[in-house]
């Protein structure tokens, strides 16, 4: 049974380190060099909800199989910060999804508006780029818990 959890604890893993990655060093490059800004950008926001789900899904797949190892095994240091960096990661997650990303869209369809009429709005414009620089930096934050938590593997 410890076998199985462990497995998928591992496979919640590799999916967050895969979705990251791929998303970050493949698709959106190759996106960003082949579509035109409009187009890119349609396919993005097509991407960043499922993106985020699969993120969400891991980690409570991960959270569970922790939480069903210490069960068994008694509870550690190294289940306890296992779980600890599942829950940053679901809330990361979650909060790119449900928030950061809706309120990024808006901005950026009121940046585009802006655009076409000949005057952005600096503020709005700076507003934009933090939030795009936060979820980068989430991201990246995902990915950082998502390799800690592949290091924990071995002391589960």
């Amino acid at each position: 049974m410890e076998a199985t959890f462990r497995y998928l604890h591992l496979l919640a893993c590799g999916l967050l380190i895969g979705k990251v990655a791929l998303l970050s060093f493949v698709v959106a490059p190759v996106l960003a060099r082949t579509l035109e800004p409009e187009s890119f950008g349609k396919v993005v926001r097509q991407l960043f909800p499922a993106y985020y789900v699969l993120g969400m899904a891991s980690a409570l797949l991960g959270l569970a199989a922790v939480s069903c190892l210490s069960m068994l095994q008694g509870f550690g240091m190294a289940s306890l910060a296992a779980s600890l960096l599942w829950l940053i990661v679901l809330a990361g997650e979650g909060y790119c999804r449900s928030s950061l990303t809706p309120m990024s869209n808006e901005m950026r369809d009121r940046l585009k508006q802006q655009e076409l009429a000949g005057s952005v709005d600096l503020a709005l414009q700076r507003n934009w780029q933090r939030l795009h620089q936060r979820s980068v930096y989430l991201n990246t934050l995902v990915l950082f818990c998502a390799l800690g938590l592949l290091g924990f593997s071995i002391r589960l």
